[in-house]
């Protein structure tokens, strides 16, 4: 089992050892934190308490890593290390500054110690150096970390897109853990799981949502996988701000969707359920493996073969043959992620201040295709999961310059407690969020094809 307190073994296989090698992945591999976390964590044969502290100090160590560097980079006066002596420097500051039940000796002998096995003895007496500057430097109170630690850049462009308010309180959201929320299949009574959840996971809070009818929130209750009703589709794992997208569409029994940019399907099986056994889903990806769990997830939830079709087609190049006139079409569009910082801080790592224009451009060139088969009559909805100007607004403004025969929609879709600001665009947020919901970022607009249309727009 692994053991943070040894400090005269190897290094290899203690909760710090395992948070710098996450972080490291992070950093280099462009890895995902949660995936590579848990699968570290799993190798190393944690303890209960030592993954604990690993957890804390990977994702404390992404949400607050613009504050960490700047303490780091006044010490570091030759530039620098190599990411994994950096990645362990980061680990340790994060420690020193927001955590005040570590001693410093404990920060210090065993992140020198994980240096010095990997890098060896010379980058094991800088750590030591750099270190011992930080905790003398350590604050006599841990520094709060109500709030996300961001490039400059960032800030600056969520501000932008939500507006100061909003961009406040998603920031202001750190420390909080967004729910597990699970969308109740119509085949099930949400009250029924709900007594049911609360009777297999007693030290779990369920309760319903108020944003959605159809969802239950979770804290504290485990691997989704493994609750009563996963293996027979009583319930699917989406947050509370795809399913408010999702309802936006507006699906209706009997029409014929498409789920332009479909991913795993989360989406594709809420309009599954919107549009019944009389309408029919086409689910589009450019990743076939994606498509390939979307059909997976469906048949653990029942639906019908005849009602689901998948296609993998890239929509920035082409219409893959497709056949139009949809009665509704959902493009909820690759773009940054800046929507999702609280669940996968490391978006902030991979992100430079021209990757916002670079994906609005991705999705405007979607949206251009998409809008070629809609029929006359039907409605269009963009969705990202980013809190960006160029990406909500600044696309929607793109699109109507180049296409005059689509109307903006900024009225309320029944049944859904969201509003559009008055540029047209629906922002969803944890703002939003009653009883414990924290919605991921999403901005959306809805368009009307006012008539018919051919060729490209």
């Amino acid at each position: 089992m692994g053991n943070s307190s040894n400090f005269g073994r190897t290094p290899v296989g203690s909760a710090r050892w395992v948070a710098t090698v996450v972080l490291h992945r992070v950093m280099v591999d462009a890895a995902y934190a949660a995936r590579t976390l848990d699968a570290e964590i799993d190798a190393a044969g944690l303890s209960e308490r030592d993954a604990r502290l690993a957890t804390e100090i990977v994702y404390g160590s992404l949400r607050q890593l613009a504050v960490i560097d700047q303490r780091l980079d006044a010490h570091l006066t030759r530039g620098r290390p190599d990411p994994f002596t950096l990645s362990a420097l980061r680990g340790a500051t994060y420690q020193a500054l927001f955590l005040s039940r570590v001693p410093d000796f404990a920060i210090v002998q065993e992140t020198v110690s994980i240096v010095k096995h990997k890098r060896g003895e010379g980058l094991g007496k800088l750590a030591n150096a750099i270190l011992r500057r930080v905790v003398e430097g350590r604050p006599a109170e841990p520094l709060s970390q109500e709030r996300l630690s961001l490039p400059a850049w960032i800030e600056a462009s969520l501000v932008t897109g939500l507006g100061a308010d909003r961009a406040t309180a998603f920031l202001s959201a750190a420390e909080h853990v967004p729910p597990l929320a699970l969308r109740v299949s119509p085949r099930a009574q949400r009250e029924a799981l709900l007594v049911t959840l609360r009777e297999a996971r007693p030290e779990a809070e369920v309760w319903p949502s108020q944003l959605l009818p159809s969802v239950l929130c979770a804290q504290r209750a485990g691997d989704a996988r493994k609750l009563p009703g996963y293996n027979e589709g009583q319930f699917v794992v989406q947050d509370a701000g795809a399913g408010l997208v999702g309802a936006l569409l507006g699906a209706q029994p009997g029409e014929r969707v498409l789920d332009a940019c479909a991913g795993r399907g989360g989406k594709t099986l809420q309009l599954l359920e919107a549009v019944g056994e009389s309408g029919s889903v086409t689910a589009v990806d450019i990743h076939a493996r994606k498509l390939e769990q979307l059909l997976e997830e469906a048949q653990r939830g029942g639906y019908a073969k005849t009602q689901l079709s998948t296609e993998t087609v890239d929509l920035s190049v082409g219409d893959g043959g497709l056949e139009g006139g949809f009665d509704r079409i959902l493009v909820d569009a690759p773009c940054t992620g800046l929507g999702t910082l609280r669940r996968r801080p490391e978006i902030a790592l991979r992100l430079t201040p021209k990757d916002a224009n670079r994906m609005a451009d991705l999705q405007l060139r979607i949206l251009q295709t998409a809008i070629t088969l809609l029929r006359p009559g039907g409605v269009l909805v963009f969705a990202v999961c980013s809190g960006s100007a160029e990406e909500g607004r600044g696309v929607a403004d793109r699109l109507e310059a180049r296409q005059p025969r689509i109307r903006r929609l900024p009225d309320s879709v029944p049944g859904v407690p969201v509003t559009a600001d008055d540029d047209g665009v629906f922002r969803i947020g944890p703002w939003l969020g009653t009883a414990g919901e924290l919605p991921d970022v999403y901005q959306v607009v809805r368009w009307e094809m006012l008539d018919s249309h051919s060729g490209p727009v």
